[in-house]
């Protein structure tokens, strides 16, 4: 059976809401593709992008209460773990201004490399950051970073069909997408790193 743009267009469709629900896991994970490939099949009209909107927004409201919540048992009962050790040390390289200015790092986290946002949202329940600035900062990040994600998935199915409604064509375009994506994220952290004299930083702190 040959596979086609409709096909996967139905699948999804009938499937709706374990799509919401997986979603709803991806985000907690660690979410840039699935809510990308979710703007990608609303698009298509598989799945409704207001309710992938609310399932983003309630996988990363989990994501944020988790990572906060176990940084403030790990700060209580593990302080001395090679891992708050790391993630200390991952913080600092990244976002050296951390602990001068929690908001504009746990906002900007989210825009990083994979992997960091977890890492500060665990650093922050590890300082006891003021629940007021942490919930404000995550909360602005996931409504913005929302928005952009599925505005990327929805942009880019709409380009990719007006090239052509070939499914080959339309997944090998998916897939050079999300690598010229994670390249892109890899660019913009170094250009970020430079500018913010990151690197050096973190070196003096260590010294």
């Amino acid at each position: 059976m040959n596979i086609t743009i409709n096909l996967l267009k139905h699948f999804v469709e009938m499937y709706a809401i374990g799509a919401y629900v997986l979603i709803f896991l991806g985000v907690i994970i660690e979410g840039e593709v699935v809510v990308i490939l979710a703007g990608i099949f609303a698009h298509l009209g598989s799945i409704n992008i207001f309710f992938a909107f609310i399932a983003t927004i309630l996988g990363g409201f989990t994501k944020s209460t988790l990572g906060y919540t176990a940084g403030y048992y790990l700060e209580k009962h593990h302080s001395k773990r090679t891992f708050i050790q790391r993630t200390e040390s991952k913080i600092a390289y990244f976002l050296p201004k951390f602990k001068e200015k929690p908001f504009w790092s746990i906002f900007i986290s989210r825009f990083f490399i994979l992997g960091l946002n977890w890492f500060t949202l665990i650093y922050s329940g590890y300082k006891k950051i003021n629940l007021r600035t942490y919930i404000n900062a995550e909360a602005c990040s996931l409504f913005l970073w929302s928005i952009i994600m599925l505005a990327l998935g929805y942009i880019f199915s709409y380009t990719a069909l007006s090239v052509g409604r070939d499914v080959r064509k339309f997944l090998g375009l998916l897939v050079l997408f999300f690598i010229a994506f994670f390249i892109l994220e890899r660019i913009v952290s170094f250009i970020l790193e430079i500018l913010t004299g990151v690197g050096e930083e973190s070196n003096i702190e260590q010294k």
